[in-house]
């Protein structure tokens, strides 16, 4: 794994991230592979994954790799019984697969669910720390965390198991008038907008729980289809003291394996270190120097 610059070193400091850890063996070894080789900082991991206990021996066998909580509601399994939580499962014990869907449901019936939403992230916290791992920060599948009502009850109990990093997805507006305008990409337009008004009310609530949120977090607006040649033109976007780019790594599908590709480029480790831009871990991020002093969602929108 690259090795992570020491909080001492002033400069720019970017997690690259990879999402969904534990949700399959395919991922579990791009994530593998992208430590050994790659850029990779961090990883967030699904207690309720299908490959979860494998995904924990990873981690294990990676102590520089921040690991971090990927609360799941919506698109799985939960990991208390479908019996504890009748109101966030189908008919198979199964959560809502579209995140849209889900969240217009937890909206809707927020009084009702709050008691079993809140049961079932405190079960995910806890399998994660019973295997063992010491979880860095928090963030949710499909972003759904992002959700008001989900968002104060992740945030509450982040910050009550003492854990400093929480995600909140938002890109300089010059990397989506920029880079995605000459794509013709209207879809990064619209995220920009709604998740930059949910990320105002969210990065609220996060301070007042003394919890840390990057300065930008980048990804969003390429879901699913960040290639090398997407990081290399990202890069020079990179704004803030303490950045987040995530991935989806997955060797498993040709999109994660382009993913996989880009996140183990040392071509892209190469021009993060010609821009000033020095790998950390969410850990290594826990020195408060580090922590931009700027308004983040005034900076989130330069």
């Amino acid at each position: 794994m690259a090795r992570a610059s020491s909080p001492s070193q002033a400069g720019r400091y970017v997690v690259v991230g990879a999402d969904d850890f534990g949700l399959s063996r395919s991922v579990n070894r791009a994530v593998a592979l992208a430590c050994e080789t790659g850029v990779l900082t961090a990883a967030s991991i699904m207690a309720g994954g299908d490959a979860f206990t494998e995904a924990a021996g990873i981690a294990a066998g990676y102590p520089k790799l921040s690991v971090g909580l990927h609360v799941m509601l919506s698109d799985g399994r939960p990991v208390l019984s479908p019996a504890d939580v009748p109101g966030l499962v189908d008919g198979e014990g199964r959560f809502e697969k579209s995140p849209m869907r889900a969240g217009i449901t937890y909206w809707r019936r927020g009084r009702d669910l709050a008691g079993q939403i809140g049961a079932e992230v405190r079960a995910q916290f806890d399998k994660a720390e019973a295997a063992g791992i010491n979880l860095t920060h928090v963030d949710c599948h499909h972003h759904l965390h992002m959700h008001p009502l989900l968002f104060d009850i992740i945030a509450e109990e982040a910050a009550a198991r003492g854990i400093a990093w929480i995600r909140i997805p938002r890109e300089p507006l010059s990397l989506v008038a920029g880079l995605h305008a000459r794509l013709f990409d209207a879809k990064a337009f619209l995220a920009w907008l709604v998740f930059g008004l949910l990320a105002r009310r969210n990065v609220r609530v996060a301070r007042t729980h003394g919890l840390r949120t990057a300065d930008n977090v980048y990804g969003l607006s390429a879901t699913g289809r960040i290639t090398e040649k997407y990081l290399l033109a990202l890069l020079p976007y990179v704004k803030g003291t303490a950045s987040e780019i995530y991935l989806h790594p997955d060797l498993g599908s040709p999109r994660g394996r382009e993913e996989t590709k880009g996140v183990a480029s040392g071509r892209v480790r190469a021009a993060m270190m010609a821009l000033g831009l020095q790998t950390a871990g969410f850990r290594e991020l826990s020195d408060e120097s580090l922590h931009s002093k700027e308004d983040p969602i005034a900076h989130a929108h330069r």
